[in-house]
């Protein structure tokens, strides 16, 4: 009866942050993050695949924006949606795994208090999905473990196939099964049967659209993801960055139990031969370590393996349990000092990220600089004031930018929601290189939105461009900038500097 009741708490615990998140999101003043506005945008184009990312996520948005009101809540609805899904399969995988409700509970309060899954359970972006189709990855396999039937490999072969829908980073997951089965003595077998290649083929078969996307498109999506992790920067900074950036989505003290339960799980299960321990290394310790070897000398972002994260933290979990139980009185002292105090930090830093007011109650108040939710400020407002220029300029006129987020942001908070043109000029290759027809607006007027001053590349582009209309936006209580953008009146587009440079 004991057990039952970790199960009923688990799920009150899962069922009363999705509650909240949903309420959260109702009435937030965060305006959408630009990502979060760009994927929207991708859900508005329909396409079997997308320059930076699977289609999976602007399916999602698309489902929930057409079943309600377009909103920045309709928008986001899919992050708690599939955080509270994802929470269901880790705990299910974590007592299968564990034999132990009570960790099932403990690695599910993690899961949602933890600023990683803090912000994936409010945030809408390709990760949501990801962590999602991970951890059924993950249950499955396990159930081929424990169970032996060779039909779960299918169901490893669509959730894998779906997981690649959501980021291509399940190439590498995908590697991680076959290390899994290729070092475990007892599951080096299946290497033998056609289970596992068909597997491979329903994989394939379920996310051929973003492989015939690519394919018409001479695969610059995947030359995209190439080219961002192999960026170079200073190797000791970025590997020092990355680590830093792991112990602050992690909580510091969580990230040091997931990197010990890591290793002792990838000692015992290579060395004892132990599929359970070897199960858990093989699906997190190696997109970890990958990403670090990334990190040296090149760009990565905290985010880049939070799939990792599913079985490694069912790894910190269980072998400080089994440290906790057998080791002696100081030791549990360190763990029940280091949980507690985990999730101490977790709530408060919650707390403060989702309400800052209850900071500016104490007087306490972070410079725009530092402050992590600085780009969910302002929109709202750059939308208003861009609509009422817009409303003043010729019929036909368009709006405008060079920077991919910002185009997001507009096309999402101008009225209307118009097609917002990414002037093809010092910027990064985007989606909106795909969509935006340049040709349609030769001769039109425009909008022009920048962070900075217009740089000469695009006034050369129009006929006349106005002088520059700025707008600050401005901390709430002590008035500090946050950022300024530049709105420019534009008139007579000339073209593309291409179509320029032919005359």
């Amino acid at each position: 009866m004991k057990g039952k009741r970790y199960t009923y708490v688990t799920f009150a615990v899962i069922a009363g942050f999705l509650i909240f998140r949903v309420f959260y999101l109702a009435t937030t003043h965060y305006t959408l993050s630009q990502d979060e506005a760009y994927f929207w945008d991708w859900s508005r184009h329909p396409a079997l695949s997308y320059y930076d990312m699977g289609p999976m996520i602007a399916w999602i948005i698309a489902f929930f924006t057409h079943i309600l009101p377009l909103s920045a809540f309709s928008v986001r609805l899919g992050a708690p949606v599939f955080a509270a899904m994802t929470a269901v399969v880790v705990y299910l995988l974590t007592v299968e795994v564990t034999e132990s409700r009570m960790l099932g509970l403990i690695v599910v309060l993690l899961f949602h208090i933890l600023p990683i899954g803090m912000a994936g359970g409010v945030i809408m972006t390709y990760y949501s999905p990801q962590v999602f189709f991970m951890s059924v990855t993950a249950l499955f396999l396990w159930k081929l473990i424990t169970d032996g039937r060779a039909w779960w490999w299918y169901l490893i072969g669509l959730s894998l196939g779906l997981g690649l829908l959501s980021h291509h980073m399940f190439i590498f997951f995908t590697a991680e099964v076959g290390l899994f089965i290729f070092l475990s003595d007892n599951n080096r077998k299946w290497l033998r049967h056609k289970e596992p290649y068909l597997a491979l083929l329903i994989e394939l078969i379920v996310a051929s659209p973003i492989l015939i996307w690519n394919a018409m498109h001479n695969f610059v999506m995947f030359r995209h993801a190439i080219g961002m992790m192999s960026e170079t920067h200073n190797i000791t900074f970025t590997l020092f960055e990355y680590i830093g950036g792991q112990a602050g989505i992690e909580a510091g003290f969580f990230f040091v139990a997931v990197v010990y339960g890591l290793s002792v799980s990838g000692y015992r299960g290579i060395k004892f031969k132990n599929d359970k321990y070897l199960f858990l290394f093989c699906l997190s310790a190696p997109v970890i370590l990958f990403i670090a070897l990334l990190s040296i000398g090149g760009r990565t972002e905290p985010n880049w393996p939070v799939s990792g994260y599913v079985t490694g933290s069912i790894a910190a979990v269980y072998v400080l349990y089994e440290k906790y139980k057998n080791g002696r009185r100081g030791i549990r002292i360190l763990i029940d000092v280091g949980l507690g105090f985990t999730i101490f930090i977790c709530v408060l830093a919650s707390a403060l990220a989702y309400y800052p007011s209850l900071m500016h109650a104490g007087g306490i108040y972070i410079p725009p600089q530092r402050d992590p939710t600085n780009r969910m400020y302002g929109w709202r407002e750059l939308g208003e004031n861009v609509s009422e220029v817009l409303k003043d300029m010729p019929a036909g006129s368009f709006v405008a930018t060079h920077e991919y987020g910002l185009n997001a942001e507009l096309a999402f908070y101008v009225k209307g929601h118009p097609e917002v043109y990414e002037i093809p000029v010092i910027r990064r290759f985007s989606q909106y290189d795909f969509w935006n027809n340049f040709r349609a607006v030769k001769g039109r007027d425009a909008v022009y939105v920048g962070y900075a001053p217009m740089e000469k590349e695009v006034d050369a582009l129009f006929n006349k461009v106005g002088p520059a209309e700025e707008l600050v936006i401005r901390t709430r209580h002590t008035h500090a900038a946050r950022f300024t953008f530049y709105i420019y009146r534009c008139y007579g587009y000339k073209g593309t500097p291409e179509e320029l440079a032919t005359f």
